[in-house]
């Protein structure tokens, strides 16, 4: 799909028919045709326009001379569609293209950051300015995705405090899942702003400086924020595995307790119970009960050994 605004004289985005300068060109899902199309119509190269459909590219910042078109590719979050119970998050890149004349952004899949721009005051005709607001808006997404990862841990944890299931635990994983991939794309995000302060291939004015130093700072609080949250939950879940360890340490020394005292008047049942003459057999009918006595006799002491070791 391919959309193409640009901005009004009241500083709205107004969707366009056809190119025009200082437009903003919004693809997403592309066609291979539609890839090619706007490559030979706004001389863009190609694969400016495909790297950043794979799921798998990484962050970085490139310049072609002969077209003089920058290349922005920054991760940003969305919710993972295999995952539908619980609500867990993976990254995937987009690009940003800045050319002398339009703003393309190419996305496999749409987001509400961008859904958003076209609904500010934004000017297209300022194209390193849109471009951070939209890296701007990508941070803050960030930040949003987190406390609510952070709720859903907190309604996990609370729950944990009741009773302890697989599901929990598995929601945890998806959790600490989301909180990786989300510290790996905002660190390889984090390269690609300082470069853009060094950067020679796009005019920086002074209030774009401001911008892009609000932008790292926003990036650096989510990537602090994501560490502080990875930490909690390791520690969550490393204190839930010693629980874990130490209530089927509990379970296996009951049962082996267990074991033991019906074990004992076993031995004492069996031993009268051979098929031999014994001497209590034939001056005593009650002589059973002297096998009871035998046998609880041995139960009590064993059990007195076992709590005198406080192991009762």
């Amino acid at each position: 799909m391919l959309i193409t605004y640009k901005s009004s004289c009241d500083g709205n985005l107004e969707k366009i028919g056809h190119f025009e300068k200082d437009c903003w060109i919004n693809i997403t899902a592309p066609l291979k045709e539609e890839l090619i199309e706007v490559s030979e119509l706004y001389n863009i190269p190609i694969e400016f326009l495909e790297d950043p459909l794979d799921l798998e590219e990484s962050a970085r910042i490139q310049y072609d001379e002969e077209t003089e078109c920058t290349l922005i590719i920054n991760d940003f979050p969305i919710i993972d569609e295999n995952t539908h119970a619980f609500d867990s998050y993976i990254t995937i890149p987009i690009g940003i293209i800045l050319g002398k004349d339009y703003v393309v952004t190419v996305c496999n899949q749409s987001s509400n950051s961008l859904e958003n721009m076209i609904k500010k005051n934004v000017n297209t005709s300022m194209k390193s300015r849109f471009a951070l607001e939209i890296l701007l808006s990508f941070s803050t997404l960030y930040i949003e995705k987190l406390k609510l990862l952070n709720k859903q841990r907190l309604k996990i944890e609370s729950h944990l405090r009741d009773s302890l299931t697989s599901k929990q635990l598995y929601d945890l994983m998806e959790i600490e899942k989301s909180l990786v991939y989300f510290l790996t794309s905002l660190k390889a995000n984090a390269d690609v702003i300082t470069k853009l302060f060094r950067t020679k291939s796009l005019t920086l004015y002074e209030d774009d400086k401001d911008l892009l130093e609000d932008l790292k700072i926003e990036n650096n609080q989510a990537i602090e924020t994501t560490e502080l949250y990875t930490r909690i939950l390791n520690s969550i879940t490393g204190s839930y595995s010693s629980l874990i360890s130490n209530e089927l340490n509990k379970t296996m020394k009951t049962l082996t307790l267990f074991t033991v005292f019906l074990t004992l008047p076993t031995l004492v049942f069996s031993f009268f119970g051979m098929n031999v003459t014994l001497p209590i057999a034939d001056k005593d009918p009650f002589s059973w009960i002297i096998t009871l006595v035998i046998a609880l006799v041995i139960v009590i002491w064993i059990g007195f050994a076992l709590w005198r070791r406080r192991m009762l």
